[in-house]
Parts: C-alpha cells; structure tokens; sequence
C-alpha cells in the first residue's frame, strides 16, 4: 500500500520527533558525564552555536561546562520537523547532587545531515542563572 504525500510527512515527523529526542536524551548524559567529545558530536559540524545568558559562543569546545556532578535534564519537548530543518523547545533543569540549582528555558534549531539529527545551535535562557 502506498502513503499518501500528507500521510508520509506526518510519518517523516514523527521519526524526526523521536530522533531529536534522542539526540537530546544524548546531549544530557554527555554534559553531565563530562564527555566533552561526545557533546560536541551532537552538534553539526560546522557552523554550530550555543547562546548562554545573551552571550553567543562558536567554539563549542570553550562552551563547555558539564561534568563535575551536574546533572542536566530537559521536559516538556516541544518539537516542530520542517523537511530537514527543525525546531525544540525545551525546559532545562541543572541539579547538583540531589538539589535542583537553576531551571531555563532551550530554544534549538537542527538540521538533518550525515543521517542523522544534529543541534545548529542552542540557546538557552535561565530563569535565575546557576550559581
């Protein structure tokens, strides 16, 4: 049986739902392991972007503050899939230890490349920046 065009793009969207899903599942146990080079693998391979605090960083690997007993978790994913450009939003939740320190809001741009989902870039806004 053949899928209509309508019945193939939901279809399309809803596996690039999961795969961005995924791919932010990944992100968050590799920042808060410390994988610096894992981390960054999340990210498009030129070009990429992370927007902290109003600040705009292009070397990821500088950006980089996970690891140290952080533990990074996101919720309540709103995801929209466009062809091979997509947009998240996302809460973010910083806990130390068993203690929740800071809470934000991501707002993501991805681009499908290589076979897979990858960030091209990620801002985020705290509600009251970490400590």
């Amino acid at each position: 049986m053949t899928m209509t065009y309508q019945q193939q793009y939901v279809l399309d969207g809803m596996a690039g739902r999961a795969a961005i899903l995924d791919l932010t599942a990944r992100y968050n146990r590799l920042y808060s392991s410390g994988d610096i080079e894992g981390w960054i693998a999340c990210f498009r391979h030129s070009g990429a972007t992370i927007v902290r605090g109003g600040e705009t960083l292009t070397d990821l690997r500088a950006a980089f503050n996970g690891g140290g007993g952080k533990r990074l978790v996101t919720v309540d994913h709103e995801i929209a899939v466009d062809g091979v450009d997509a947009t998240q939003r996302c809460v973010a939740l910083l806990f130390v230890g068993a203690e929740l320190r800071a809470t934000g809001l991501y707002t993501d741009r991805l681009i499908y490349e290589r076979g897979g989902w990858y960030f091209t870039s990620r801002e985020l806004e705290w509600d009251v920046p970490p400590p």
